[in-house]
């Protein structure tokens, strides 16, 4: 038996600490612990703590992208986007990695989620937000041009936000309405969750407050 990586076997127990705990609230002391290695071993590998999370992030973020990719290539530049296919290529990417692989996927949308909230500050995952925001105005104002680009740009926003807290809190969502986490219950939930996103997007804009008085 081949031995274990120990650059990957680092990164996998980083992953699973910090969705666990929190990105500040791991140290790379106990990374080291966790992993079985020497500090000399991180430092190899990575060189100090930040270089780590960026090595993380990089590392989970390429399988979901590359997804996310393949499902707005299917989108024809020559017709109006389907709103539920826009809402799939947001959602999907990290859904489907809890749906093939439950204690694994889950692990990794929890640190996502952990990593944009908590290291929204980082120019990395400033970075990925802003080109994620880009790409999904375009198909946005074509799927609903009958909404002014501002409320969608909230709209959305609100969505994105939502997906990475629902899908990090799916078991917990499941428990409480009397669900196992199964696979097919997986699926219900994240067809749920893009059914919810379609409605919020295309409800029909409120007029202003003032403009209701007026």
């Amino acid at each position: 038996m081949s031995k274990p990586d120990a650059r990957a076997v680092i990164l996998d127990t980083a992953e699973r600490l910090f969705a666990e705990r929190g990105m500040d609230a791991v140290s790379l002391r106990t990374i080291n612990t966790e992993a079985g290695y020497s500090v000399a071993a991180l430092h190899y590998h990575f060189g100090t703590r930040e270089k780590l999370i960026d090595a993380l992030l990089a590392d989970r973020q390429r399988g979901v992208m590359a997804r996310r990719q393949e499902i707005l290539d299917a989108l024809s530049d020559g017709e109006t986007p389907s709103l539920r296919n826009i809402v799939e290529a947001l959602v999907l990417p990290f859904a489907e990695l809890i749906v093939d692989d439950p204690e694994r996927g889950l692990r990794t949308v929890k640190f996502f989620f952990r990593a944009f909230v908590e290291q929204s500050g980082r120019a990395d995952v400033r970075a990925l937000t802003q080109e994620s925001y880009r790409i999904f105005d375009r198909l946005l104002e074509r799927a609903l041009p009958g909404i002014e680009r501002g409320t969608l740009q909230i709209r959305w926003a609100i969505a994105a936000d939502l997906a990475f807290q629902g899908l990090a809190n799916i078991d917990k969502i499941l428990g409480s309405r009397g669900q196992r986490s199964t696979a097919a219950n997986h699926r219900a939930f994240v067809d749920e969750l893009i059914d919810f996103f379609c409605g919020g997007l295309s409800a029909a804009a409120e007029l202003p407050l003032q403009a209701k008085r007026d």
